[in-house]
């Protein structure tokens, strides 16, 4: 008896890891997340970053997409503060953030 509580609680665990794993996946594609890396991004994307970066630290860059338009967000450090900025494809700083998350 002990071994099919067992066997089900190790199934049943196994299961839920499965779900939650999927559900990670697929908030990132239906929020269109992707990371991606500076080479990546458009020429006038990198160069609003490293504007906004005012001599920082680039960190982690995401393209998601927002209402059919792709937009940049890329973790900054600024004088040891970190900062969210986003900008679209065609450069145009959209905001930037103090970035409060822990990712």
């Amino acid at each position: 008896m002990k071994r099919r509580h067992a066997a089900l609680v190790i199934v049943l665990v196994g299961a839920g890891l499965a779900l939650c794993i999927g559900a990670v996946a697929t908030q990132q594609f239906v929020e269109g997340e992707k990371d991606v890396s500076m080479a990546e991004v458009p020429q006038a994307v990198r160069a609003a970053l490293l504007a906004q970066a005012q001599g920082g630290t680039l960190g982690e860059i995401e393209m998601e997409n927002e209402n059919g338009q792709a937009v940049y967000e890329a973790d900054v450090t600024i004088d040891g503060k970190e900062v969210e900025v986003k900008v679209a494809a065609n450069g145009t700083v959209l905001g930037k953030e103090a970035d409060d998350e822990d990712d």
